[in-house]
């Protein structure tokens, strides 16, 4: 399946090599084409601008695009709002321009080979070109193997590459050229921001504004409600806005820390109608592969089989959900109250004068106190922060046979770039790597796969271009309110919500979705996981150590370890491996 699709021979071949007659086959209507109607086939010869969108864009919207992209800062692109993916074909430059929106919403790939070249919004559209090889790029093998998903452009095939979320690609018989054009919209050390009040109303109003944009009208419409802070939030003001509507809960059969009594207490105080859809062990099971397939490449997360079963109950009465991804990346939340406590221990040592300084650090370096021993402006570069980190490098070589694919300093190649992109305080500069890693290559990814495959549309409510530049304007102190010895996370919407919600929802902490999958690997699961890690052992490659994985697999079974992202890592990729 692909919602946009299209190939092109730069040596003056006009046959064509994709067809999108049968590429963009039972999708959800969403393939557009500007300017020339029905088109999905490209050869330098054709004569007319082509332009085609994956995104819920109006007709005059279209028209601004194809007109923008003779701007040399792409200023057309900051006039669209929401997700979206594009392609246009200039003739007369005799160049093919790709783009995907700031979060990367939907997606875009293309392979090249010689002359040829293609574009689609799914990986199966390329990978069945004769011409595009469904050999794994095992040089990526190591940062998947860390991150649990990989940092576009690349992927785990050495043909297909993805666009960057914020960025245009520029194809042409010369080469290709990535560009990045969106601003995240930083502010700059050093800057004063609102008081907790102003701070506070002004999130809320944006997000009020945000969720009407998105609100879709006379379609069935549901919020998805995890308990936590922003689906709440988002519930609330959607609420308001259209008082019948519902809200919806995913629960994992047999979780003995399930979240849905808390979404069930706050769809009650807000007054919303409440629905909680139960998934099985068995529903598990045979949504692994299903999951992989609508995916394209290795799950970044169990969690996105929960969020495929999820869809598909959902998708008989809506088609439309609000989701609440966005909120940690972009107003400081899971994980960054521990990365602060962690950066005061630094700041203190940064106050010493500095021959005592420079002591202090190489002490700690040297007793394993590394928080210690690095400077805070630089604290989330120097200690590699951004995104997961499941098997760190003596981790891989314990798994992998092959120990030139270890490769030690991935997660500092990978991510010195993104912390070189901006210029603010250490906090935000986290959250900007977050935003540029985590949000679109994991949580938006698979969210939005999975609701393709299902039929059914999220939108995000807390990734409004509005509120991420309010939010992203401010220092990390505004977002992140010291209070005593702890840090409050998200302070201007925990601020809002505040006398609507009541405190213990308010401060309750934050459980992931996959949570209960890695204790399901040791219960109803154990047939699952022996049968699936020995589906990586026999599938002859010579990528994986037999003895290393044996043992991951034993020490989590004895309750030696809780290794259950790591099995789920190897699990997933190889679910991906067994379809290529």
């Amino acid at each position: 399946m692909a919602l946009i699709a299209g190939s092109l021979r730069f040596d003056g071949d006009p046959d064509p090599v994709l067809d999108p007659g049968t590429v963009a086959a039972g999708d959800r209507n969403r393939w557009a084409s500007l300017s020339t109607p029905g088109a999905g086939l490209l050869h330098p010869g054709q004569a007319r601008d082509w332009v085609a969108v994956d995104g819920d864009l109006a007709g005059g919207e279209g028209a601004a695009v194809a007109r923008g992209w003779d701007e040399p800062d792409f200023a057309a692109l900051r006039r669209l709002v929401g997700s979206w993916a594009l392609a246009r074909w200039e003739p007369g430059a005799q160049v093919l321009w790709l783009a995907r929106d700031p979060f990367g919403g939907r997606p875009l790939f293309w392979a090249r080979s010689g002359a040829r070249l293609a574009f689609a919004s799914s990986i199966p559209a390329l990978t069945g070109l004769s011409w595009v090889s469904r050999e794994p790029a095992l040089d990526h093998l190591a940062e998947y193997l860390s991150f649990r998903y990989l940092h576009a452009p690349a992927t785990l095939l050495r043909d297909v590459f993805e666009v960057p979320p914020g960025h245009v690609v520029r194809l042409d018989a010369g080469g290709t050229r990535l560009a990045r054009w969106f601003d995240p919209g930083w502010c700059r050390p050093g800057t004063h921001g609102p008081d907790a009040s102003e701070a506070a109303q002004a999130v809320d109003q944006a997000l009020r504004r945000s969720v009407q944009r998105l609100l879709p009208h006379g379609e069935p419409v549901a919020t998805l409600l995890s308990g936590g802070l922003d689906s709440s939030a988002i519930l609330y003001h959607a609420r308001e806005l259209q008082p019948d509507i519902a809200a919806c809960t995913v629960a994992v059969a047999d979780d003995p820390a399930a979240e849905s009594p808390f979404a069930a207490r706050a769809a009650t105080v807000l007054g919303a109608r409440h629905e909680v859809v139960r998934i099985s062990d068995q529903d598990l099971v045979a949504a692994v592969d299903r999951a992989t397939a609508a995916m394209g490449q290795p799950l970044p997360s169990p969690a996105a089989v929960i969020q495929l079963l999820f869809f598909e109950h959902l998708r008989a009465h809506r088609r439309v959900l609000l989701g609440g991804d966005g909120g940690d990346e972009v107003l400081g939340g899971r994980g960054i109250e521990a990365i602060a406590r962690r950066m005061r221990g630094s700041r203190v040592v940064s106050r010493v004068p500095r021959p005592t300084r420079d002591l202090v650090r190489l002490l700690a370096r040297r007793a394993g106190l590394r928080d210690l021993a690095v400077a805070p402006d630089h604290f989330g570069a120097d200690r590699l922060i951004g995104g997961s980190r499941v098997f760190k490098s003596h981790e891989r070589i314990q798994v992998l046979r092959d120990i030139g694919l270890v490769r030690p300093g991935i997660r500092r190649t990978v991510l010195e770039p993104l912390y070189q992109e901006v210029d603010t305080d250490p906090l935000n500069q986290i959250l900007h790597v977050w935003q540029r890693g985590w949000l679109p290559q994991d949580s938006l990814a698979r969210a939005e796969r999975m609701a393709t495959a299902a039929g059914v549309e999220v939108r995000y409510p807390l990734l409004d271009a509005e509120l991420v530049a309010l939010c992203n304007g401010w220092p990390a102190a505004v977002k992140l309110r010291r209070m005593g010895a702890r840090t409050e996370t998200k302070a201007p919407l925990r601020l809002a919500m505040q006398g609507r919600l009541p405190d213990r929802l308010l401060r309750r902490p934050k459980r992931s979705l996959p949570a209960p999958l890695d204790r399901w690997l040791r219960t109803g699961g154990i047939g699952f996981l022996r049968d699936r890690v020995q589906r990586l052992l026999d599938d002859g490659s010579g990528t994986w150590s037999p003895n290393g994985v044996q043992a991951l697999l034993d020490e989590h079974l004895d309750r030696r370890a809780n290794h259950g992202l790591k099995l789920w890592t190897l699990i997933l990729y190889q679910a991906w491996r067994d379809r290529l």
